[in-house]
């Protein structure tokens, strides 16, 4: 596992789509805002989420169907 690497990784629909869960006053680290460049740069998605509804609110705009 590389340092800095998102919670979750997923695959939705085609898109890499990696997923940093916060809580709190979490907030992100060096290696994370690093990881975040990386996976931006190659065409993925990143999302840092502190609610489900934040993610359920995210896929439904960008999947209406």
């Amino acid at each position: 596992m590389e340092v800095g690497s998102a919670d979750i990784s997923a695959t939705i629909k085609g898109l890499t789509v990696m997923i940093e869960v916060k809580w709190g006053r979490d907030r992100q680290s060096e290696a994370q805002k690093v990881y975040q460049a990386k996976i931006e740069k190659a065409g993925g998605i990143y999302l840092i989420i502190r609610k489900f509804e934040e993610f359920y609110d995210w896929y439904y705009e960008r999947f209406p169907d």
